[in-house]
């Protein structure tokens, strides 16, 4: 019997093989294409070139008075926009548009209602969207936009005004240094990318300007929501129902016990389940010459089934405190087997279970389950499948000291039930 810890979920060893989960178990090629070289090593050169960039911004918001000042003005400006029951107006063209529909999605996702403008819309009557409340944000790499600098003097003098540019200084851009109330949230590069790449291309530039957005987002969300009883995460899940990050949400946040199949809920089988007392009794089933049982008054894998049907999961229990779990039972080859016959591999007793604490999450269960799996290849070798095996792997459920339910380890590890 294998037990999962409160200590194991976050133990040296979890940490120490998560990241080798999924890696490939096919090693690369080692044959020389030059061909496949030039393109890798270009694609890294790109990627590097943009975790520099990442890293210089993030040094200068921690050093640089200017960007450190913009960025808390910013949060404290969406804030109070937001309190007020006004929104957060995202502008830009071209590249920087798309940015900016990513922000509003991102901020609308953590609770933050945001929309995006399209400048030049706005000069053919969109305008009207804005509100004494809001709070707008324009998005330019240049500082100069024509399509922005057209739209500026239409923007309501009394309306904040946060600009994300590769300028460090208001002063350097026609965009912030034509008002005075201008929020500066500097994203510069350290190289221009024509220069890196011999391209002009928005690249390190956008990426530098998506990552800055998400942190603002996130500052954003930990300050108006910080109050709410789950935070942030809370309106997150709330807004994110769907997809993959939806379901996600729900297994990190849901427990075992919550997920397990309760023990009492799991239907009993008699010992001596003969055939005239078999649910299935005078059904054509069960009356077939075929299916004529070698052990009339013994349980049949048959009866199981039948019983398995009735059950809310497809779980079945024993008097002595055993389980069948639903995928052992489906895999059943002869239904008129005696049920207790070794070959089958049904039964599965409390002595074979893995038990985790109830208060664990599905997904702290799920990484112990696979750490243990590469320190101990042998675990449940002989019983079940966890290390390869042929038969059953039950999980068992513990509150109080007490297993209260049960669960298949093939259907954690896929995922849910």
């Amino acid at each position: 019997m294998h037990t999962m810890s409160g200590s194991m979920l976050s133990s040296p060893l979890l940490q120490a093989t998560e990241h080798l989960i999924g890696l490939p178990i096919t090693p690369p090629t080692t044959e020389s294409d030059p061909q496949s070289d030039q393109i890798l090593y270009y694609a890294t050169h790109v990627l590097s070139t943009e975790a520099t960039a990442l890293s210089h911004l993030s040094r200068l918001y921690a050093t640089d008075p200017v960007a450190r000042g913009g960025f808390v003005s910013a949060v404290e400006g969406i804030a109070e926009s937001q309190r007020r029951g006004g929104k957060f107006v995202v502008i830009g063209v071209g590249k920087s548009g798309k940015i900016g529909d990513k922000l509003v999605a991102t901020m609308n996702s953590l609770g933050v209602f945001s929309c995006f403008l399209n400048p030049v819309e706005a000069l053919h009557g969109d305008l009207g969207i804005l509100r004494p409340c809001d709070i707008v944000m324009l998005i330019t790499y240049s500082g100069n936009t024509p399509e922005l600098l057209t739209l500026l003097p239409h923007i309501p003098s009394h309306m904040p005004l946060i600009v994300l540019t590769s300028h460090t200084s208001c002063d350097t851009a026609k965009l912030t240094s034509s008002r005075n109330n201008i929020i500066l949230l500097p994203a510069p590069i350290p190289e221009l990318e024509e220069q890196t790449f011999g391209v002009p291309a928005p690249t390190t530039s956008t990426t530098v300007a998506i990552a800055l957005g998400d942190a603002l987002a996130l500052a954003v969300a930990h300050t108006i929501h910080s109050d709410e009883p789950d935070g942030p995460r809370g309106v997150f899940k709330g807004n994110h129902p769907g997809g993959a990050i939806g379901l996600n949400i729900g297994k990190i946040s849901m427990k075992m016990s919550d997920h397990a199949v309760p023990l009492l809920e799991i239907p009993l089988i008699s010992e001596d389940y003969s055939r005239s007392e078999s649910p299935s009794s005078g059904s054509d089933c069960s009356t077939s010459g075929d299916l004529s049982s070698p052990w009339p008054n013994q349980t049949r894998v048959l009866d199981c089934l039948v019983l398995a049907v009735r059950s809310p999961k497809g779980w079945v229990r024993t008097e002595r405190g055993e389980v069948i779990p639903p995928r052992a039972l489906q895999k059943s080859m002869d239904p008129n087997m005696n049920f207790r016959d070794r070959e089958l591999g049904l039964l599965v007793p409390q002595a074979q279970w893995i038990k985790v604490p109830g208060d664990a999450s599905i997904e702290e269960t799920r990484r112990w389950l696979l750490a243990s799996r590469a320190d101990e290849p042998t675990l449940g070798a002989e019983t079940d499948g966890l290390a390869g095996g042929v038969g059953p792997t039950v999980i068992g459920v513990v509150v109080d000291g007490k297993v209260i339910g049960v669960l298949e380890l093939e259907e954690l590890l896929a995922g849910g039930r």
